[in-house]
């Protein structure tokens, strides 16, 4: 008899959970943006179900931002109130590798305070509070090697996430309101969170999700093949014959965006090596920094600070000592950043900057140069002096990214990209500039490429060199689709050349030496995405003072970069034969100035 009175009282507890259970509601977690930075520009990235635009936090780039690193999205209309699940997918950052666990984030429903969760899980975890829960199913994980670009392929950690509120908390026939802000994270700041524009989270999937997932699968499988292949080559470099490339890291500052590296060579033997330093690889506290090495490049001292102008972008540091001991660098700066410290996008239309000859309240150019100067060797510089432009043919000057030449009659010759040229806005032209005032003033003197129309895809970042016979070469980047280098000369100190032609040789930008056997040798970054995979640094050689090229004995220093932010190398020989190729790259989302000692 009590056997039969406890069956029905289970059955009818049974019956009350389920009934219970069953009065959660489920609501689509994200039907539109309502605050968003628009720090990522609102892109199309990848997570578990393919690619989609999504809206993230603060950029860490940008200070304004981060003082209050917000997010907020509206739900879909919530029907009755009571307690509710909300269904959305959302990503973050993947987390580097000596931390085990992330920034917080303070997460609001409707302006109350709901939970604390962390970002960068890798598995399924479930964050409770009082009424509240967080329930994050992983659905595709990246690790800190991966490799993607950490400002503009925000891919992350992706997954679904379920949002449980009680009913005090929802009102019948009007949407939510979720607001994420991420706590300050004294170790890191670069940590984000994206919600990403799904609004079929709760609906079964279709044959255009699965295609979606799919595509996701094999993107990540192709990186799998990618990172296989790298390491193989490594392992097997004695057979191979890249073991004759002695590759060293030089430079790194914690999480601090690096990158040109450009070397200066001191009468007294020093090597100076030059780049820029800043949150970001587009950021407005750009500064130009060096390192000295005073054994031939086997070792480096410590970080020394060459340029540093508050809230302006100097983006690279070129340099030459001259004959009477004087350094001279140009510095390239970009003043192209809103108020918060972002990237103006708008000034930009593809591959052309568009600005105008109108200055900031300090004198300066959207874009422009200085110049720095020392006297004793690199241990100080010069306030900086801008490069006027007034009377030259193009609107702005972008660069330079190779250091001047100092001519025979002890003149200063400088390539830089002319904006505008000659009016017309889609021509972009690698011009030279020249002073006879060790870079006091400087005149225009001749384009060494123009493409009228923008038809050819511009020529930017000329990399130039005089030969022993007097003959200026210049390598020059190109936009267009095949990312092929053009090149031309001048036999008259730089005021006339000859037609740009295009060369075999794919990457860029391209530094250019001339070897002590009378060889001429070009370096050049290869990007992932832009030119091939993986990425990588390559150099080619020229017999006939660079009308022809040798891409049949094309040497690869590097072939283990896993994205586009990475190259820009620069070479100089050394007194036993010796070169040694600087340049930058990064891995595990930090950032490194590296160097190979090749023999070429």
């Amino acid at each position: 008899m009590k056997q039969k009175t406890i069956f029905p009282f289970l059955l009818f507890m049974l019956i009350g959970t389920y009934s219970f259970a069953q009065k959660k509601q489920w609501v689509e977690g994200f039907d539109s943006v309502v605050f968003h930075y628009n720090a990522n520009r609102s892109a199309a990235v990848r997570d578990f179900r393919g690619t989609a635009r999504g809206y993230m936090t603060a950029g860490w780039w940008a200070a304004g931002q981060m003082k209050k690193n917000i997010l907020s999205w509206k739900t879909a209309v919530v029907p009755q109130k009571e307690p509710t699940t909300f269904a959305f997918i959302g990503s973050s950052s993947v987390l580097p590798s000596e931390f085990t666990q992330g920034p917080k984030v303070k997460l609001l429903v409707n302006g109350n305070y709901a939970l604390t969760f962390t970002l960068g899980s890798m598995r399924d975890f479930t964050w409770k509070e009082g009424d509240y829960e967080l329930k994050y199913i992983s659905k595709r994980v990246e690790y800190p090697y991966t490799g993607a670009q950490r400002e503009f392929e925000l891919n992350g950690n992706s997954g679904i996430y379920q949002l449980t509120v009680p009913a005090s908390d929802v009102e019948a026939g009007k949407s939510g309101i979720i607001q994420v802000e991420i706590l300050p994270f004294e170790r890191w700041n670069n940590g984000w969170f994206m919600v990403k524009d799904r609004r079929d989270v709760l609906k079964e999937s279709t044959i255009k999700s699965l295609e979606g997932e799919i595509e996701s699968l094999r993107s990540d499988m192709n990186t799998v093949n990618e990172q296989t292949q790298i390491l193989a080559s490594q392992v097997y470099s004695k057979m191979l014959g890249t073991d004759k490339f002695k590759n060293q890291v030089i430079y790194s500052d914690g999480f601090r965006h690096l990158h040109p590296a450009d070397l200066i060579k001191l009468k007294n033997g020093d090597l100076l090596l030059l780049m820029r330093e800043a949150s970001e690889h587009f950021a407005n506290d750009g500064d130009v920094v060096m390192v000295r090495s005073k054994d031939g490049g086997q070792t480096w001292g410590d970080k020394q600070v060459v340029s540093a102008i508050k809230d302006l972008d100097e983006r690279e540091g070129c340099g030459i000592q001259l004959k009477d001991g004087t350094i001279v660098v140009g510095v390239f700066y970009n003043n192209l950043y809103t108020s918060d410290g972002t990237y103006n996008w708008n000034s930009r239309d593809g591959n052309t900057a568009i600005v105008s000859k109108e200055k900031d309240n300090d004198g300066r150019l959207s874009l422009g140069a200085h110049i720095v100067t020392s006297k004793d060797n690199g241990k100080t510089w010069s306030k900086p002096n801008y490069i006027q432009t007034t009377g030259m043919p193009f609107s702005n000057i972008e660069g330079p990214t190779d250091a001047p030449i100092e001519m025979p009659d002890g003149s200063l010759s400088m390539g830089v990209i002319g904006y505008q040229f000659e009016g017309d806005t889609k021509n972009n032209a690698s011009v030279m500039l020249r002073s006879t005032d060790k870079g006091k003033t400087w005149q225009y003197l001749s384009a060494m490429a123009s493409d009228p129309g923008g038809i050819l895809g511009g020529f930017l970042e000329p990399g130039i060199v005089r030969t022993k016979s007097g003959r200026i070469i210049a390598g020059l980047r190109n936009a267009a689709s095949e990312g092929a280098i053009y090149m031309t000369y001048s036999d008259d100190d730089g005021k006339t050349w000859v037609p740009v032609w295009k060369t075999e040789m794919i990457g860029h930008p391209v530094d250019l030496i001339q070897l002590t056997d009378g060889r001429i040798m070009a370096t050049y970054g290869i990007r992932p995405g832009r030119h091939t995979t993986p990425g990588g640094i390559r150099a080619c050689f020229s017999r006939d003072n660079g009308k022809t090229w040798d891409i049949n004995t094309e040497v690869q220093l590097r072939n283990d970069f896993l994205n586009w932010d990475i190259g820009y190398p620069e070479s100089i020989q050394m007194k036993d034969g010796h070169v040694l190729t600087v340049y930058y790259f990064n891995l595990f989302g930090k950032y490194f100035i590296g160097g190979t000692n090749w023999k070429p």
